[in-house]
């Protein structure tokens, strides 16, 4: 009777180990993640295109190397990360992502450039909290994706409005390591110019990054491919490798890094970029959020 009495007493205490230990587990994980330094932290925020974290992007892209022309390229991008909190009419956290690009692009075979204005463009995501991206390591956003012809030049921009769906997903699964992609489809719908030509593509910018100590991070997520949806329009498919890493100080954190891109693929393309070096560098403001 009494070894009946303990063998069920054993079987209940296994049981309520086998409950909790999984909730344990979480708990450390959890626990494990806040102990890590901030900029450790920041590493993997700033390759989350859902991370709420407010971000003042500078990033020069330099092409020596260009297809169809012997002229080197430039564009400057000025970018704003800005979080906005829910509240009661939306019930939702939002990340608004304006561009503004100056570029120097070739104007024609030989080595002549010009240097304008690009147009501006803007994302709206609606960040989910569904299902826990906490426990499941799983994030994800929708919204709208907009081209303003604000473009000083014809041939930088395209003098059309356009107007599209955004979406962007990560996956923080396996310790370190971040998985990602952004999705966006901007479709003209008005035009600042008659002889402007109807737009539709397809910006896919998949990623992948590795943060190691310190705040050092290795990635490959810079390149955007652009899948131009007319018939006998451009298909280009760049691979990037870069590293880069998140400093600490007493005011805004810092972000630097570098990155290099390589043409894979491109179809019905004119002058493409061969070869591209990015240089970049972010502030952050991590405790900062409208």
């Amino acid at each position: 009777m009494r070894s009946s009495r303990l063998v069920r007493g054993a079987c209940a205490g296994l049981l309520i180990l086998v409950v909790a230990e999984p909730a344990r587990g979480q708990t450390a994980a959890a626990n494990s993640l806040s102990a890590e330094p901030e900029e450790e932290q920041l590493a993997e925020k700033v390759q989350d295109p859902t991370a709420i974290l407010t971000q003042l992007k500078f990033q020069d892209l330099y092409t020596p190397t260009n297809f169809r022309t012997t002229a080197q390229t430039n564009t400057f991008q000025l970018q704003a990360v800005l979080p906005i909190s829910s509240f009661s009419l939306l019930p939702v956290e939002q990340i608004v992502r304006p561009t503004l690009k100056v570029d120097t692009i070739a104007t024609g075979p030989g080595s002549s450039t010009i240097t304008e204005l690009g147009d501006i463009e803007l994302f709206d995501l609606f960040v989910s909290r569904w299902p826990d991206p906490e426990r499941w390591g799983l994030g994800w956003g929708v919204g709208p994706t907009f081209v303003f012809p604000t473009a000083s030049d014809r041939r930088v921009g395209k003098r059309a409005w356009q107007a599209g769906p955004a979406a962007a997903v990560v996956f923080r699964g396996v310790p370190h390591l971040l998985l990602s992609f952004l999705f966006q489809n901007p479709i003209s719908f008005a035009y600042s110019s008659p002889t402007a030509k109807p737009q539709s593509a397809m910006l896919f910018q998949p990623g992948i990054s590795y943060r190691f100590a310190s705040g050092w991070y290795l990635k490959s997520s810079d390149s955007t491919w652009t899948v131009n949806w007319r018939h006998n329009t451009s298909t280009t498919i760049p691979i990037s490798l870069g590293f880069g890493r998140v400093w600490k100080f007493a005011g805004p954190e810092l972000d630097t890094w570098v990155s290099g891109e390589w043409m894979a693929y491109r179809q019905f393309a004119d002058i493409t970029p061969m070869y591209t070096v990015r240089f970049g560098l972010s502030f952050l403001f991590p405790h900062f959020e409208l």
